[in-house]
């Protein structure tokens, strides 16, 4: 990873140099500065894995229509913290709120943390990254950060100021309390995805 920029920069900023970026870089905007990363390597088991797990956070969402909420995959880009800026891209997010529905409809990013932020570990993922990215999640307000990893067909539940938590295949993870009623063994996030 390196950082590309010295100054502070905003995220209108970052938008523009995203537009002349080379397809084959990554860029991230953390607190300010923008990071290069190499490509990620989205293999078919991380992709059904997102697939999946929005699909699943879908059907949830629409069974509590007293919910207000959205939920976005792929790389939805987000600015999780102001003054300085950090904005991302995540997997899958859950966003609650109206201003995240009317945020759907055409910004160009989401603006706020989400409630729910979910990576899905691919075969480029460095620990470190991995590791600096719930760090950052969690200090800019989301409540639960999950880390997925389709090879093993485990999620690794991190809430802010708790253990993390570790769930295999037959376990049933729960959203409680800030996804009421969701209840999902996790084998069902990677149906399809295991290697032979």
């Amino acid at each position: 990873m390196a950082v590309t920029a010295e100054r502070v920069v905003s995220t209108e900023e970052f938008l523009n140099v995203l537009k002349c970026a080379p397809d084959d870089v990554e860029l991230e905007l953390i607190e300010g500065q923008i990071r290069e990363f190499p490509m990620t390597t989205r293999s078919p088991q991380h992709s059904v894995a997102i697939s999946r797990i929005s699909y699943i956070l879908l059907r949830w969402l629409e069974e509590h229509p007293d919910r207000p909420g959205v939920v976005a995959g792929g790389e939805a880009r987000c600015r999780i913290a102001r003054d300085p800026d950090t904005t991302v891209g995540i997997d899958v997010a859950y966003f609650e709120g109206v201003e995240f529905v009317e945020q759907a409809k055409g910004a160009k990013y989401f603006d706020g943390p989400p409630i729910v932020a979910i990576e899905v570990l691919s075969p480029s993922d460095e620990h470190e990254e991995v590791v600096e990215r719930v760090r950052n999640f969690l200090s800019a307000g989301v409540a639960q950060v999950w880390v997925a990893d389709p090879d093993f067909q485990t999620v690794t539940v991190h809430r802010p100021g708790t253990e993390q938590q570790f769930f295999t295949a037959q376990r049933q993870l729960d959203g409680e309390p800030e996804l009421p009623g969701f209840h999902c063994v996790v084998e069902s996030f990677f149906a399809g995805t295991r290697k032979p």
